[in-house]
């Protein structure tokens, strides 16, 4: 078969989250509002849709931030079953009935708390996500399905009060400089390293913008060198925008807890009729909740009849023939990983025998990596309109993790701009296969948490809603696992997201 060549970028193999931030406080209180440039007519067409996509995304707030003692506890609230009954049936739902309350023990009278929920059984290495419904007077119901026959327990965390969402949601519309970057200019010999970010309100900066995308990326003025001489970019890192007071709302004893209750492990009985999904797994079918379910270490799908392929050969003649091109942060470069890890090949991700190029490149900025080429950082939007017609293409994508220190207007415009290119693509090419990773959790810390993530999601299910497109639900995948949530999951996690996305690429 005909060699494929291999279009690869060995300067962003070593991709990094946290690792390579560093952290530089800084106590200057300037607060900052990034706006979306209005220097391009197609703003109109965005515009349109920015309305509905904030209101998706509101989320009650408290009135006010009353002191620390007054916000939710995870130790005084506690969680108990709706509706016991003697016997469990598989397939049934569970209700559970949360009451939130402050350090002291006493009730709370508005809701807001960010809550995880699950079903699972460590002795069955089994989980399924629950839902959680805010009744808005400082009480929750979790809804879940019951999956599997045997042992079973309830698991409630609260990830952050509604005490602490509120700071969250105000640093991240008026503090988006909490986040900065660096920028190398170099000619001649001379080098300097100097601030960078998507916006530098005030300061004398060299201004770099796209029209395609419409968007800018500033950086400092450089005292000698020029503008054009910007060839590097990197993580800068964080600067410390919480007041004492506003960090003790994120003490580690208060974030990502487990709700205490009565509730003792119960017995599901088996449901011998019970109906599995038999669809096969195709574009724009949509995610039930829960969309899936772990038993033993497998992930099951309720939205299709998923595959699991425990041999190597089975994924070589799986993307045989086949183009896989992913576009996006370490969270969708870990799928890539495993698949050359998996599936040895001599030239990385492009097998000869087999006539199939898995590529991977990251999204442009902004971006935490290490010392990279601007050159080598390119718009998602971008390389999908470079694409054109081709037999067996795939395109996998995501964006979310480096846009949840922003306001949500700015990862709205680059979503937009993706979304419009994946419909011209879709349009040049209608057999091409689109895969949307959904965010994951285990993103916990006071800058960038699983909050901001859960709202990047939501505005990106809503965005791609209207294409014919997949939307792998990874989210519910790294909540509901036995092993502790991580940003960068482990590696079994890591298998189920990859067999799923080649259950789409390769339906039965």
């Amino acid at each position: 078969m005909k060699k494929m060549q291999l279009f690869f970028l060995a300067g962003l193999c070593i991709f990094s989250f946290i690792t390579m931030i560093s952290w530089r406080p800084d106590s200057t209180k300037v607060h900052m509002q990034f706006s979306i440039p209005r220097k391009f007519p197609k703003k109109t067409q965005l515009d349109e849709e920015l309305h509905t996509l904030l209101k998706l995304a509101e989320w009650p707030l408290p009135p006010n931030i009353p002191s620390l003692e007054f916000s939710t506890h995870s130790k005084t609230s506690s969680f108990s079953l709706l509706n016991p009954r003697s016997t469990y049936v598989e397939g049934e739902k569970l209700e559970v009935f949360i009451i939130a309350k402050d350090h002291k023990g006493r009730a709370k009278s508005y809701g807001g708390d960010f809550f995880h929920a699950k079903l699972h059984s460590p002795r069955l290495k089994a989980g399924v996500s629950g839902s959680v419904m805010d009744n808005k007077n400082g009480s929750y119901t979790a809804s879940f399905i019951l999956q599997w026959p045997g042992e079973t327990m309830v698991s409630i965390k609260l990830m952050y009060s509604s005490e602490a969402i509120s700071i969250l949601h105000e640093k991240r519309e008026t503090r988006p400089d909490k986040l900065f970057f660096h920028g190398f200019f170099v000619k001649n010999g001379t080098e300097e390293v100097v601030e960078c970010n998507l916006d530098l309100p005030g300061q004398d900066v060299c201004e770099y913008y796209d029209e395609h995308n419409e968007e800018k990326w500033v950086c400092q003025r450089p005292r000698t060198l020029p503008c054009d001489a910007y060839r590097y970019h990197s993580s800068g890192g964080f600067r410390d925008v919480f007041s004492k007071k506003e960090k003790k709302f994120f003490a580690k004893d208060l974030i990502d807890q487990e709700i205490s209750t009565s509730m003792k492990p119960f017995n599901v009985l088996p449901q011998k009729h019970l109906s599995n999904a038999t669809k096969p797994c195709t574009s724009e079918l949509k995610n039930p909740n829960p969309s899936g379910f772990y038993y033993q270490d497998v992930w099951n799908s309720l939205v299709c009849s998923n595959q699991h392929f425990n041999d190597s050969n089975n994924v070589a003649q799986c993307l045989s023939g086949k183009m896989v091109y992913m576009f996006g942060d370490s969270t969708i470069r870990g799928w890539w990983d495993y698949l050359v890890k998996f599936v040895p090949s001599p030239l990385l991700a492009t097998d000869a025998e087999n006539n199939y190029l898995v590529h991977w490149r990251a999204h442009q900025k902004p971006l935490r990596i290490v010392r990279t080429g601007v050159k080598e950082l390119h718009y998602i939007a971008t390389e999908l309109d470079g694409l054109g017609p081709r037999e067996g293409m795939v395109i996998v994508l995501n964006c979310w993790a480096h846009f949840s220190t922003y306001p949500l207007g700015l990862y709205i415009q680059r979503l937009w701009h993706i979304r419009e290119a994946v419909a011209r693509l879709l349009e040049r090419s209608p057999d091409t296969k689109i895969i949307i990773k959904s965010a994951n959790t285990g993103y916990n810390f006071p800058f960038v948490n699983d909050w901001l993530s859960y709202q990047l999601d939501t505005v990106m299910r809503a965005i791609f809603s209207k294409l014919p497109v997949t939307v792998l639900d990874t989210w519910q995948m790294t909540s509901c696992h036995r092993e502790p949530e991580d940003l960068h999951p482990k590696r079994v996690i890591i298998k189920n997201e990859v067999d799923l996305m080649l259950s789409f690429i390769c339906p039965k």
